[in-house]
């Protein structure tokens, strides 16, 4: 095997092509939201979609509330009589109420059976909203390693994945016999192939004499084992291109090494010579990492993780969130979750994606992780518009709470609803993604557009039916009356 002892560095790519599993409503949340092609304006499509399935069962649940008002005013007269005949026993009073009830076809929970289908159908797509949140912000990463992988692509030696002949039988022209001797030399794209025994490990290094070539490989001739990538320290400090930072490699490790005696000196020490050998050993291993992490930062600039002032959507819409997180809060945000490879099979997530790794990928967008990843802004709507649906849901449904209990509890309860939903909502917008805030948000704002629309067309078509009503009761004539008036017009009608 070629010697370069002292000039090769253990060097690795990223893993990806890895992500969270979704099930079919994480691929439902996933169609839509990615199809309108902006994160934010397809989270609001998605909740315009989630509305819209839910609309026929709350317009019916409004009906039927105001049928159920009509009964209960029609009752009130009786249960304030019930209310001061038992006054002093309350499950008698309960007792008559609901044979009250029944008689006049009067059931507390016929406008709930809607609400609950409606609210089961959120729970359950909010559900896979919250995979496909897991599965778009772990996306995000998976798209700049290979963004950055891709960048140092260029860089590595481009082989052939040779094998040994299994149980002695040559199955394809890939298939090469033992013979750690003798090199196999492709003249035409300048590459050697190497083999060797490591540890009991078959394994074959493939070089390139390329000049832009400095990152080389090793893989196993016998089994399934990961590519080995090792940077070449020479012939990167050779390479005479300037790649990033609008440095050559040689100039951006010497400037690294002069920093380094820099700040020994500035100590009252100096350098030794192993010190200085691991300084620039860093600083070639830093510049690699650099060609990666720069096209990572690049592609992140343009993707479409951000939503007006947020700047990632999948973190919440507060001050002292990052929209790039340190390794710890990377594994606090996704947890001990499991992650499907290329292959379909299941990892755990630091498995493929450890500090090390995370903090090359990252290490280009350093300005992002002590930014502020929101101003609270969508907390502060989505709180504020589930307020403005509670008051204006409670001043629509005033007459029912008030005829509902004689006691006016029913009132009271609405008010607790006014002050318990905001405060839910609130600390869910705090805890989890801006993404959700928008959805609450959003979800608020159709909620109160349908619930205004829904009151003025269904309160005008009952007011309509309650003035027919009341024109039939008090236009009511006896039945000689009426006998009469037929009299007369079945003789004007002989007359003529």
């Amino acid at each position: 095997m070629t010697n370069l002892l002292n000039t090769i560095l253990d060097f690795s790519l990223l893993e990806q092509g890895y992500s969270v599993g979704l099930d079919w409503l994480g691929h439902f949340a996933r169609v839509i939201i990615e199809g309108v092609g902006i994160i934010g304006l397809g989270i609001i499509v998605f909740t315009i979609v989630l509305k819209a399935i839910t609309l026929p069962f709350d317009i019916y649940q409004r009906v039927k509330m105001r049928k159920q008002t009509l009964i209960m005013r029609q009752m009130q007269p009786e249960l304030e009589k019930l209310q001061k005949q038992y006054a002093n026993d309350k499950n008698m009073y309960s007792q008559k109420m609901m044979e009250l009830y029944k008689k006049n076809g009067y059931s507390m929970f016929g406008a709930c059976l809607p609400m609950i289908i409606s609210l089961v159908i959120i729970i359950v797509a909010f559900q896979g909203f919250r995979t496909y949140s897991s599965y778009a912000n772990l996306n995000m990463y998976v798209h700049m390693s290979e963004a950055y992988n891709s960048a140092l692509n260029s860089y590595i030696v481009e082989g052939l994945d040779y094998r040994l002949p299994v149980d002695g039988k040559e199955n394809d022209d890939l298939t090469i016999a033992w013979d750690p001797q003798t090199p196999l030399v492709d003249a035409e794209n300048g590459i050697t192939y190497t083999m060797a025994e490591v540890n009991g490990t078959k394994i074959m290094q493939v070089t390139s004499d390329r000049a832009d070539k400095f990152i080389y490989y090793n893989y196993s001739l016998e089994g399934k084992m990961r590519k080995e990538y090792k940077l070449d320290t020479e012939k990167l400090l050779a390479y005479d291109q300037k790649i990033v930072a609008d440095k050559t490699p040689n100039e951006f490790v010497e400037e690294a090494v002069a920093a380094a005696k820099q700040s020994a000196s500035e100590n009252g020490g100096s350098l030794s010579e192993s010190q200085e050998k691991d300084a620039r050993e860093k600083a070639c291993k830093d510049y690699a990492v650099k060609i990666g992490a720069t096209a990572a930062r690049e592609w992140y600039l343009e993707s479409d993780s951000s939503f007006l002032w947020v700047k990632n959507v999948w973190y919440p819409d507060v001050s002292y969130e990052h929209p790039i997180k340190d390794y710890s809060g990377f594994k606090k945000s996704f947890g001990d979750m499991d992650v499907v490879l290329a292959d379909d099979t299941e990892v755990e997530l630091t498995a493929v994606f450890d500090e090390t790794r995370y903090d090359n990928l990252v290490s280009e967008l350093s300005e992002f992780t002590d930014a502020p990843n929101g101003y609270f802004i969508l907390i502060i709507l989505s709180i504020g518009f589930m307020v403005l649906s509670q008051i204006l849901s409670m001043k629509s449904s005033k007459e029912t709470n008030q005829y509902q209990t004689v006691d006016g509890s029913g009132a009271r309860s609405q008010k607790m609803m006014l002050i318990i939903m905001p405060l839910i909502y609130g600390i869910f917008a705090f805890f989890y993604s801006a993404a959700f805030s928008i959805y609450m948000t959003m979800s608020s704002i159709i909620s109160i557009i349908v619930m205004l629309l829904s009151n003025l067309i269904i309160g005008r078509i009952f007011k309509k039916k309650e003035e027919e009503a009341l024109k039939e009761k008090y236009t009511r004539r006896l039945p000689w009356q009426t006998q009469g008036n037929n009299d007369k017009k079945d003789k004007k009608s002989k007359k003529k």
